[in-house]
């Protein structure tokens, strides 16, 4: 940052319009600050201000925390909640009261407030997800990470608006407000820590939510990486509103790679975390409109993105240009059918399941592998045997087709290989989460056609992973033979699954 912008900034931070907080909330943050937090001098604190003391109680008493016993003090909340959820609350309640903004800025001051209360949700669950986490200080850290747009927004009005909010520019908030500005609304949240006394772990955090992380440092455990994941969750909940067809990539890589969510549940903890924010702007008294569900929406969207998807990997494979990908990935709110030409594509699907077919995967497989090796990454594939009832019938392929495809990515490609199985090509995925997976379509085929998923009669699941060697890419002979092999030794195996790894062009056993 240069000087001009420091002072910028410093002439912002100084300004009455930034978010203040009151005595309560200052002593509230010294006591949570103390190694062994005194409860007693908390409780004596919050009852300081009825308001607060109020709010805090109703919070204890919502559907949101979802106590089994309510309580009906201050004096028993406060033990409940805990020194570190008191301390957020009492800050989200202290910022929320300073947002009553004049009516032509209100609809900005909503959006900002639906997203911050999203992120702060968004945070909060991932860190339920986490046994070494404290969910109340990464729900603290999802609320605080973007007040300063709400500082920027309070002092800078309508010119904030116009040169950030309201902007064709196709550049990042971030940029824009950099662009404009000099400074970003995340310099000014992390300095407004800073001189709240908020531990500087959070601060940093906070500071690096927006940065580029690398696959290296995906660690779950670690704040930064929850809070970008909550601030990535938010952006794509605010584009899929517009657009159906948004890229929904970093949130897969996010949740998947970082959080271990299975694909087939994206979409459902995205809905969980919009109702919880939705229940958050009640409880904080903030008035954020008349929002609907938006679980419908994120159904409705992973559907479209599994044609685009589709259709940009036919493409590819049978060596198109990307043009009607692209076009079709910029089309708002058409219908899914749209973007698959089927009379173009005939050849390459199987249109009884709704998915590629064999010819499909001679082709693909060689590219995804090559790909793969090019990138350093793996490619993981799965083997899916449906078994044969007393009669000599199977199970319905577009039925067994539909349970495939809900179970991995939109961008995955699930091929019908022949009258008994299915094969899924799974690109950049871990041992782990394909073992995840299998257990997952297994589970589901086997209630389907109504039989233990350990019964004899129940679907065998082959799985591989393609790991690249130096200059040794695996060949699509050796692992398909090994997919093959996999599926064999499924037959025998407890679960009825069982994987390999193929290491350049040796196969090896896998234990996920």
């Amino acid at each position: 940052m240069s000087a001009s912008s420091t002072s910028s900034l410093e002439k912002l931070l100084a300004s009455d319009q930034v978010p203040s907080l009151p005595e309560v909330a200052v002593r509230i943050i010294e006591i949570a600050q103390q190694e062994d937090p005194d409860t007693l001098e908390l409780i004596r604190t919050v009852r300081t201000d009825p308001a607060i003391a109020g709010r805090v109680l109703k919070f204890a008493n919502s559907a949101l925390f979802g106590l089994r016993t309510r309580p009906s003090s201050i004096e028993a909340a406060i033990p409940m909640l805990g020194t570190t959820l008191v301390r957020t609350l009492v800050l989200g309640f202290s910022l929320a009261e300073q947002s009553s903004p004049s009516s032509s800025l209100k609809p900005w001051f909503r959006q900002l407030w639906k997203e911050t209360l999203f992120q702060s949700s968004a945070a909060e669950y991932l860190g339920e997800q986490i046994s070494t986490a404290d969910a109340p200080t990464w729900f603290l850290g999802g609320l605080l990470q973007d007040v300063g747009q709400l500082a920027m927004l309070n002092v800078f009005e309508d010119e904030y608006v116009s040169n950030v909010l309201d902007t064709d520019s196709s550049a990042s908030r971030v940029g824009r407000e950099m662009n404009h500005f000099g400074f970003s609304h995340v310099d000014v949240s992390a300095a407004l820590c800073r001189r709240w006394n908020l531990e500087g772990s959070l601060a940093d955090a906070i500071a690096g939510h927006h940065l580029l992380i690398p696959d290296s440092e995906m660690d779950s455990s670690d704040l930064r990486i929850g809070l970008a994941a909550a601030a990535c969750c938010s952006e794509y909940m605010e584009a899929v509103t517009d657009r159906l067809s948004v890229a929904r990539t970093d949130v897969e890589r996010f949740l998947i790679e970082a959080f271990k969510v299975l694909p087939c549940d994206i979409y459902q903890v995205l809905a969980e975390i919009d109702v919880r924010a939705l229940e958050l702007a009640g409880c904080f008294s903030l008035d954020v409109g008349k929002l609907p569900s938006r679980e419908r929406i994120l159904a409705r969207a992973q559907s479209v993105l599994c044609h685009i998807s589709m259709n940009g990997n036919l493409e590819t494979v049978v060596g198109r240009t990307a043009a009607a990908a692209t076009s079709a990935a910029e089309t708002s709110h058409a219908d899914e059918d749209e973007y698959l030409d089927r009379n173009e594509w005939q050849a390459w699907l199987d249109e009884q399941a709704d998915v590629y077919n064999a010819k499909y995967f001679e082709s693909a497989l060689p590219i995804e592998l090559s790909k793969a090796h090019s990138q350093n990454q793996s490619v993981a594939l799965l083997m899916i045997e449906l078994p044969v009832d007393a009669e000599g019938g199977r199970p319905a392929p577009e039925k067994s087709a539909e349970l495939v495809k809900a179970a991995v990515r939109p961008t995955d490609h699930v091929v019908r290989y022949d009258e008994s199985s299915f094969l899924v090509i799974l690109p950049s995925l871990n041992a782990d989460l394909l073992h995840r997976i299998a257990v997952r379509i297994q589970d589901d085929l086997s209630e389907y056609i109504d039989v233990a998923s350990d019964d004899v009669a129940a679907p065998c699941i082959g799985g591989v992973v393609a790991v690249p060697v130096a200059r040794k890419a695996s060949t699509p002979d050796t692992v398909l033979n090994a997919l093959k092999a996999t599926t064999v030794e499924a037959h025998t195996a407890s679960q009825r699954v069982a994987f390999q790894a193929v290491v350049g062009r040796k196969v090896r056993p896998l234990v996920p």
